[in-house]
């Protein structure tokens, strides 16, 4: 027996009103719950800090001047202090100078290798030359899909340079996935006012490598919605000589297949302005 069109109708307004209620639901969650989305940190930052326009700025020959970034440095690199770094080290294993810690051989190796980003170099702010330090943030939500050559997949045309080079010698197959990372001068003035850039530790890939991130496919899935439990390995942007009285406008961003690069997006992407005199 079929229905008679009462019940029909009446079917069709139940489901129209679920339809418009999930929607409503959605549009509410979207307005009121936070955009979980990877982020990738810049450091230091000051207190003021905007995500739009954080600008770093001091006075090389001024320690009044640059002391408040490399404190700032400190703080942030703080819970990062161990007497037995990892090999390799996901970030310098001590905010103190050298004659003011107990020298510890594998501390001062890992030390070594974060030259000149660490403390014996105020991190390069008293000499104009300064470190600023990339974290991966948010990563509890997601599951990257690195690129690499072991995969038979376009490599971007637009990749530098230097992460195509460390992929042909670092084979994924042998060494393990990195989210990639690069920095620029945002504009053209900035790409000439910026000067060269290395990445710290010198030795190791330009990226945070797979298997030190806590993603979302290595923890349970009831803490997904809680805070990063472990702080994230780290990549130390050096600027050899950066050019002095102008504000320079820079952008770092991640290399993998599934975040769409925008330069308007926040997602794994960021900028920070550096004015030096």
């Amino acid at each position: 027996m079929g229905m008679d069109k009462r019940t029909i109708k009446i079917i069709v307004a139940v489901v129209s009103v679920v339809l418009v209620l999930g929607i409503i639901l959605g549009v509410l969650l979207a307005i009121f719950l936070p955009y979980r989305y990877v982020e990738l940190e810049v450091w230091p930052r000051s207190e003021e800090y905007n995500h739009y326009e954080p600008l770093i700025h001091f006075r090389a020959g001024d320690p009044g001047s640059w002391h408040v970034w490399f404190k700032r440095i400190n703080d942030f690199l703080r819970d990062y202090e161990t007497t037995v770094p990892e090999d390799p080290p996901r970030a310098p294993c001590s905010i103190h100078r050298h004659d003011q810690r107990l020298p510890v051989p594998s501390c001062e190796r890992a030390l070594n290798m974060w030259a000149p980003c660490n403390a014996d170099n105020f991190y390069g702010y008293a000499a104009g030359k300064p470190c600023v330090f990339l974290r991966l943030n948010h990563i509890h939500y997601w599951v990257p899909e690195p690129y690499n050559v072991s995969k038979p997949m376009e490599i971007p045309p637009e990749m530098p340079n230097n992460i195509k080079q460390f992929m042909q010698q670092r084979p994924a197959h042998h060494y393990g996935d990195y989210v990639w990372v690069s920095c620029n001068g945002e504009f053209q003035s900035d790409e000439e006012n910026v000067g060269p850039i290395q990445y710290i530790p010198a030795n190791l890939p330009p990226g945070f490598p797979t298997n030190r991130l806590t993603t979302a496919d290595r923890i349970p899935y009831s803490a997904r919605n809680l805070p990063d439990q472990i702080h994230g390995p780290l990549v130390a942007v050096f600027f050899e000589n950066p050019r002095r009285g102008v504000v320079i406008n820079i952008e770092c961003r991640i290399w993998t297949r599934d975040i769409i690069y925008r330069s308007s997006s926040r997602v794994g992407h960021a900028r920070f302005e550096l004015y030096i005199q």
